[in-house]
């Protein structure tokens, strides 16, 4: 488990420096993160409420 958080940290800083593609690709990744999570949030709490 270990081998695999260390590659996932290594991919990470080799990412953020420059504009490389993978630069691109993290940046792009984090956005439809953040766009999934505020769904999810919204999801959450249209379901909470009483209809």
């Amino acid at each position: 488990m270990n081998t695999v958080s260390n590659t996932v940290s290594n991919t990470t800083a080799t990412a953020t420096t420059g504009n490389s593609w993978l630069g691109k690709l993290r940046a792009l990744a984090l956005q439809a993160l953040n766009i999934h999570l505020q769904t999810c949030a919204i999801m959450a709490e249209a379901h909470r409420r009483p209809q």
